[in-house]
């Protein structure tokens, strides 16, 4: 890959990395939300004066992600492992592009009203196409963090930024397994969701540090 592409991907995935860590968001606007028992997505909820801010966030990530895919796609040659890393970050743009679309009606943490709602399965469309679309990016960025593991691995481990990529890319897979799992659970009993804050927050961070060192860690693979 010449130096140039390389180079504007590397910046569009370091942008990318930003905008969708939404704890900036959440810390500039002074922790609108409880850490502990709220989920992100909340602050691009309809009734949150974070609402516009947050979706644009959304927005403009998934558009780099995808600019990104489009770029790198003729790097991946007969890279199986390299062509699921794209792949998956194209699902987890397009989920992440899609949220910015479909936000919640209300912020259910803050608003007793929109709990209520919630338990009696009133809170409409705009919840299940939320849940749709963060199910999907949720899924990407699992995929994203064992094909990132996977391309390291087929690259010999070398490289200080390669072993940081994968300690962090295997970090994004379990943690966002592990929430996966925690709110498909309260999904699947008909349970209260019970917001994992602290745990979303976490996964998160982890996954904006995957995208923004993904380019530098896997250099050697995109330009084989």
């Amino acid at each position: 890959m010449a130096a140039l592409p390389y180079r504007l991907l590397r910046n569009l995935m370091l942008a990318a990395g930003v905008l969708y860590c939404s704890l900036l968001l959440e810390a500039a606007a002074g922790f609108p939300l409880s850490v502990q028992d709220s989920f992100l997505s909340e602050l691009g909820a309809r009734d949150q004066s974070t609402s516009l801010y947050a979706r644009a966030m959304d927005l403009a990530t998934g558009v780099l992600l995808l600019v990104s895919v489009v770029l790198a796609w003729p790097a991946r040659r007969a890279q199986w492992e390299l062509s699921g890393l794209l792949v998956s970050t194209a699902v987890f743009g397009l989920g992440t592009l899609f949220d910015s679309f479909s936000p919640m009606d209300c912020a259910p943490s803050v608003s007793a009203a929109c709990r209520a709602a919630e338990a009696n399965g009133q809170t409409g469309v705009a919840l299940v196409l939320h849940e749709v679309t963060s199910t999907l990016a949720g899924l990407g960025s699992i995929a994203m963090g064992v094909f990132a593991v996977l391309v390291v691995r087929r690259c010999g481990w070398g490289g200080a930024w390669s072993k940081v990529v994968a300690v962090l890319a295997g970090a994004v897979a379990v943690t966002q397994t592990w929430l996966g799992l925690r709110t498909g659970r309260d999904v699947l009993l008909g349970d209260e969701l019970d917001a994992p804050g602290i745990l979303q927050r976490v996964s998160v961070l982890l996954v904006c540090l995957m995208l923004g060192t993904v380019l530098p860690g896997l250099r050697q693979a995109f330009s084989r």
